[in-house]
């Protein structure tokens, strides 16, 4: 596998991730979001969701 500094401290941060959320994805996902909305509020920014449908993204609504 082609690998570099960067995909390495990836791969370290999804697995600590995934031990923080011993390895319930939908915890892993809960964690994701609620990190995603301190990072939101912290900086003014907005982050968008997409999906994978029938080989179209599309946005998904804010469920919030």
């Amino acid at each position: 596998m082609i690998t570099n500094k960067l995909l390495e401290e990836k791969i370290k941060a999804q697995k600590r991730l995934d031990e923080k959320a011993h390895h319930d994805i939908k915890q892993y996902i809960e964690n994701s979001h609620k990190s995603i909305s301190k990072i939101e509020s912290k900086y003014g920014v907005k982050v968008k969701y997409v999906r994978k449908d029938c080989g179209y993204l599309e946005s998904l609504q804010d469920n919030d």
